[in-house]
Parts: structure tokens; sequence; C-alpha cells
């Protein structure tokens, strides 16, 4: 095999897609741009991730009124998404962010450090990217996309 057949066959790392609040409530309203990144996402075998702090920002509490969001996750486990709860190195990475860019939302934190996760691409779908941007300011493997 020639070195530039090496090269070539260097794996690419999976896209990862991480919702904030947003973006969820976005493919509960069936935003096109939400599910045009999710086609993509689902095309390329990327992994979806929702934390579970954003079912604080997106749920009830009453099933009714949750119908949507539980479909609309149901879908997103159907294509390999998963909710993803923080664990103490996420949640610690996420009090760091939000020091460092001085902000007292500890949910949109915790959405950014489940987007930095371990320095892979990612793909962070938001309808708040100035927030977001401002916590993930150094953060160069994360791009943070508006539906």
């Amino acid at each position: 095999m020639t070195r530039r057949a090496k090269r070539h066959r260097t794996a690419v790392p999976e896209p990862r897609c991480v919702l904030d609040s947003g973006a969820l409530t976005g493919l509960v309203g069936g935003s096109q741009r939400a599910r045009a990144w999710l086609a993509w996402i689902a095309w390329h075998g990327g992994a979806l991730v929702v934390p579970t702090p954003i079912l604080a920002e997106s749920t009830t509490g009453d099933g009714a009124r949750d119908a949507e969001v539980n479909r609309v996750l149901g879908v997103l486990s159907r294509l390999g998404g998963a909710l993803s709860a923080p664990d103490e190195a996420t949640a610690r990475r996420a009090g760091a962010l939000r020091f460092r860019a001085r902000s007292d939302d500890g949910i949109d934190a915790l959405v950014a450090a489940a987007a930095v996760g371990d320095g892979s691409p990612c793909v962070l779908l938001t309808t708040d990217p100035s927030d977001l941007g401002k916590l993930l300011v150094n953060s160069r493997n994360v791009s943070v996309r508006r539906i």
C-alpha cells in the first residue's frame, strides 16, 4: 500500500450533533432547517445528542402537553439519537465555560460542555447562537448553527 493510499484510509470522526431546547422545540414545530441538519447527521452516520437538562426547558410534566416533544425524542432515538445526562467531567467543563463567559445560565453551559465533549467535531443546533457562542468562543471543534 502506498503512502497516499494510507492517508485516504484515515478514519474521519463521525459528526456529532447536540440540540438545545430551541432546536428541540424547532423540531417539534417542524423547522425545515433543523430537519435538514438532522438528515445530514443521520446520512453521515453521526450521533444525535440531547442533553437531559434540555428536558427541564422543553417539557411540562403533563403527558398531553409533552406528547409532541416525546414523539420527536422517539424519532431521534430511532435515528440513533440519545438523551445524555451530564457526568462529573461534563458538569465541571460546564462550570469552567460558564465562569469564563461570565454567564449565569447553567443549562446553556451544560449544553455547550456536551458539545465540546471529547474534542471531536460537533454541530450545536440552537435558536440562540449568541449566548452559546459566548460559552464556546475558544472551542474550535464546535460549530454553533441557528435553526
